[in-house]
């Protein structure tokens, strides 16, 4: 492809030679080849330098903000380097990629080996994988593909144009919206973990300050999940995640969010529009989480805590209360990313503190 087309595809800003051949995309620092465009994220000569001096790309996508550092400008005036100048790199390369990348294989149409229910609806274009289970009164839409050996139980609804990768299971009565993707092995609708017992846990009296416990068994027993689970459109839910079912109502993913691979959604939660929510998190019963949330890696959201519009939360924290919008939150418990890093500075002095304090009494 050259460069004049890859400008137009990525609304860059060209310098250099348009009719330059480019046949494959890389992100230094990797030695990119001169037939190679090379992305280059950072956007200042400082935190760029190491990987620009390791190039070998005659072809730079870089930020428009790089292009204004002074020092990238005294570094690249004596070498013949085309430059495509955009706002933001990761979005440019998000729309490049699909015209590089191998395609992925996919089915091409209904496997002899699929087992459809005769009351199922499928759509013109529809593709399903060996091996696939689609059950009765399930619908879906014009141009979905189904890879092998997923499940899709009664009742349910799939969209247009989604993908459903290998071994997913979707339970009955789920509602998935339009472009979804679903990647291997997640599960959609299982039961909600939800237990009760016939008189007060242990637990519950401890928690009321009564230790008068009851040394005999305390059978749980199952609250039965006789909701189900939506899913909006263009929403992408990662391998091995589980999203269970509500206890009544719906478990709700909100439009245009991702959620990463090995995350729990528990039963009733329900998460906003274009929310993040990163890989090994764990997001507990009837938990709210509203518009373009973040939730970093490994974090745990607690039972019924309500998360506002656009508040991240850093890696490996735990959130047991509320948390208004707009706020950076960090640690266990999560609190504001201010005060957790002026804690943090406090605890780094503690050790001279102590030592401090042990002369001070050997002294006196």
């Amino acid at each position: 492809m050259k460069l004049e087309q890859i400008s137009k595809i990525i609304n860059a800003e060209l310098i250099g030679d348009k009719n330059h051949d480019i046949f494959a995309i890389a992100t230094l620092p990797k030695e990119a080849e001169a037939s190679e465009a090379a992305f280059v994220f950072p956007n200042n000569f400082s935190k760029a330098r190491k990987y620009l001096t390791q190039n070998k790309s005659d072809t730079l996508i870089i930020s428009l903000k790089l292009n204004e550092d002074k020092q990238f400008k005294d570094f690249i005036v004596d070498k013949k380097v085309n430059l495509l100048l955009v706002e933001r790199p990761k979005f440019a390369m998000s729309q490049l990629l699909p015209f590089f990348i191998k395609e992925r294989y996919k089915p091409l149409d209904i496997h002899l080996t699929a087992v459809i229910d005769k009351t199922a609806k499928l759509s013109s274009g529809v593709c399903v994988g060996a091996l696939c289970f689609i059950g009765p009164g399930v619908e879906i839409g014009t141009n979905t593909i189904i890879h092998s050996r997923v499940t899709i139980n009664a009742n349910s609804k799939l969209g247009t144009d989604c993908l459903i990768h290998s071994g997913v299971v979707i339970e009955d009565d789920t509602i998935i919206g339009n472009r979804v993707e679903i990647q291997a092995n997640a599960v959609i609708g299982a039961d909600g973990y939800s237990y009760s017992t016939q008189e007060a846990t242990n637990l519950e009296k401890m928690q009321k300050g009564d230790f008068s416990f009851n040394m005999d068994r305390q059978t749980q027993h199952k609250v039965l999940s006789a909701g189900n689970v939506v899913i909006e459109d263009d929403v992408e839910i990662g391998a091995n995640t589980c999203i269970d079912r509500a206890t009544l109502a719906t478990t709700k993913i909100g439009q245009g969010s991702k959620i990463d691979n090995l995350c729990q959604i528990a039963h009733n939660v329900q998460i906003g529009k274009d929310c993040l929510i990163i890989a090994q998190t764990g997001i507990a019963g009837s938990a709210e989480i509203q518009d373009r949330v973040t939730i970093a890696g490994s974090c745990g959201i607690g039972d019924g805590v309500v998360i506002g519009n656009d508040v991240v939360v850093g890696a490996f924290s735990a959130v047991n209360s509320n948390l208004d919008p707009f706020l950076p939150v960090l640690g266990i418990p999560a609190i504001p990313y201010g005060e957790y890093m002026k804690r943090h500075r406090s605890l780094i002095k503690l050790p001279k503190m102590a030592e401090d304090i042990r002369k001070l009494k050997s002294s006196s």
